[in-house]
């Protein structure tokens, strides 16, 4: 069971509680580890939906009692005053989109700050981390002031371990807190005005492979090719990880066009196993436009808040844009050999048989 309600973030009392004494919800069991279960889906909590993804998010701390869709994100406050205490802003932790939640890495910005011995009867460590993130209105507006905010997260680690990160798992970890919060006007911290209520998100969570319950589909080569002429991608491939992997675009399956005569020694029986896949809106590119488009997308999720070194703005801009995968030419891909597609989803895959 978790030891936090998922939607206001109070503990929970010991043993099986079915919902939260302080704010009603229920309370949902946790789902199983990334070890023991890789197609678990995705970790939920409260979520909300802010004006600058098409999908719900999620609420990781902050202001959790009362999740908000009013919640406003970077970039899309254009009164000419601050915002204040009775107004809500959302700012996004660097996290990255793992099997069953998130996770925070040093790499991404986060800072171990401190550890100390968990209170739970264990020889575990509580570590802290804490990263600073930025809210700002539009163009023009609140004065062009800068809301500094300082986030904090812990995790623990077995006796004698480093942590150079953590994994969040809503309901079972606790909610992310507001550390700080301070106006910065200029370069000058105004401690004088007081700062909105916050809500802490985690990046729009875009559904990927093991977001969803789905297996490789299984054909015959007839029926394969068939079904793979539907949509715009008609190769041959071979499958290079069945697993999620970290690709280009953010979590993915890649797979390999394989030549005519690698084909025919696969349909022969000689080696390995031969896939098609059904896409009907893949992005297309080569190397020098991958990395122009690359440029694009960072400064586009700059504007809205989403400027952190992670997978999740890659995602966040082609589920914007409505690709369903990704067709890479040569050498515009780290997999070598010819073109690549990376499938977003297992349900876009078929094994050939026979």
């Amino acid at each position: 069971m978790p030891r936090f309600c998922a939607f206001c973030g109070a503990d929970l009392p010991p043993g099986e509680p079915r919902f939260c004494i302080e704010c009603g919800q229920p309370v949902e069991p946790i789902e199983q580890s990334e070890e023991s279960a890789p197609d678990t889906p995705a970790a939920t909590g409260p979520t909300v939906r802010l004006a600058n993804a098409r999908t719900e998010q999620t609420v990781i701390g902050g202001t959790v009692k009362l999740p908000s869709s009013g919640a406003v994100p970077p970039g899309l406050w254009f009164a000419p005053e601050l915002p204040g205490p009775d107004d809500i802003v959302a700012v996004y932790a660097p996290l990255r989109a793992i099997v069953g939640g998130w996770s925070g890495l040093i790499e991404h910005g986060w800072k171990k700050c401190g550890q100390e011995w968990a209170d739970d009867g264990t020889s575990r460590m509580l570590v802290r981390f804490t990263v600073e993130r930025v809210w700002f209105a539009a163009p023009g507006a609140a004065h062009n002031m800068r809301l500094m905010v300082q986030i904090g997260a812990v995790a623990h680690a077995d006796e004698g371990r480093t942590r150079r990160g953590f994994r969040y798992r809503i309901g079972a970890d606790p909610p992310m807190d507001v550390a700080a919060a301070w106006w910065v006007e200029g370069n000058a911290p105004r401690f004088d005005l007081s700062a909105p209520q916050i809500q802490i998100m985690a990046p729009p969570r875009i559904m990927r492979v093991s977001d969803f319950r789905e297996t490789v589909r299984r054909m015959n080569a007839r029926e394969a090719e068939t079904w793979a002429r539907q949509g715009e991608v008609h190769g041959l491939f071979r499958m290079l990880h069945s697993a999620q992997q970290r690709t280009p675009v953010g979590r993915g399956i890649p797979l390999l066009e394989v030549s005519p005569l690698g084909a025919w020694l696969r349909l022969g029986g000689v080696v390995g196993r031969l896939y098609r896949v059904q896409m009907f809106r893949p992005l297309v590119c080569d190397a020098s436009a991958w990395k122009r488009l690359k440029q694009r997308i960072v400064q586009e999720a700059a504007d809205l808040g989403l400027d952190m070194k992670t997978d999740a703005i890659i995602e966040w801009w082609l589920d914007r844009e409505g690709y369903d995968g990704a067709l890479f030419e040569r050498n515009a891909h780290p997999y070598g050999g010819g073109r690549a597609v990376i499938a977003f989803r297992r349900s876009q895959i078929t094994l050939i048989e026979g």
